[in-house]
């Protein structure tokens, strides 16, 4: 009630409408833009998991690019999504024949089975720190976010071809800086924790020599 009330208040003082037939009131849970949210607690429609889970091999870059295009919107509920989609988005790349490898049958399926087994997310709690655990492969980087030991993001995306040449130093930084930038909205409002498996990353405040870079 607290919140409505507030909620109100804001859309009284600035003459803003809404429609009754269009609200839900305290509900336990609520379906919104392909997400189904709880208290703490946000997964995927169950209708767009047995969608992605019945989609058909696709036989033409058309119909790679909408399959890509849906399973890329929960990409944040996928650990390393962009490692298991490279096979299928180099297909995506211009003059690129359409060859479909078993390997590209193998991501496609992968992809899928990680949609079906998507875990359930947490929502933040801006009054504890939140966790971000990175890590860099020789062609992606990626990272969660988490709080108490549950994630509330998956973020990955391949590196270009000068990041591939990068030192694992590099490559290790480039995904924290990444990381940093795409969940900065989270840490407006919280204390956060950068959590690297590269011992030598987390010294560079105190190294006497940086590279611009």
């Amino acid at each position: 009630m607290e919140h409505l009330r507030k909620v109100f208040q804001v859309l009284r003082e600035n003459e803003l409408y809404i429609k009754r037939e269009k609200c839900e009131f305290a509900q336990l849970k609520v379906h919104f833009l392909g997400h189904v949210i709880s208290n703490d607690e946000m997964h995927m429609d169950e209708a767009k998991v047995r969608a992605i889970q019945e989609w058909e091999a696709p036989i033409k870059v058309t119909e790679l690019r909408s399959f890509l295009g849906f399973v890329n919107y929960y990409s944040r509920f996928i650990s390393g999504y962009s490692a298991k989609a490279a096979p299928l988005t180099k297909l995506l790349k211009k003059n690129k024949p359409w060859v479909w490898t078993e390997h590209c049958q193998r991501a496609f399926e992968d992809l899928k089975e990680a949609v079906i087994e998507e875990p359930v997310m947490a929502l933040p709690n801006f009054a504890k720190t939140l966790e971000v655990h990175t890590d860099a492969l020789d062609l992606a980087i990626g990272g969660v976010l988490m709080q108490d030991k549950h994630p509330i993001a998956f973020e990955s995306r391949k590196l270009n071809e000068t990041e591939r040449r990068y030192t694992v130093q590099e490559k290790e930084m480039t995904a924290i800086v990444h990381c940093l930038r795409t969940w900065r909205p989270y840490f407006l409002w919280s204390r956060f924790v950068v959590k690297t498996d590269n011992v030598t990353t987390s010294y560079f405040q105190t190294q006497k020599k940086l590279t611009p870079k």
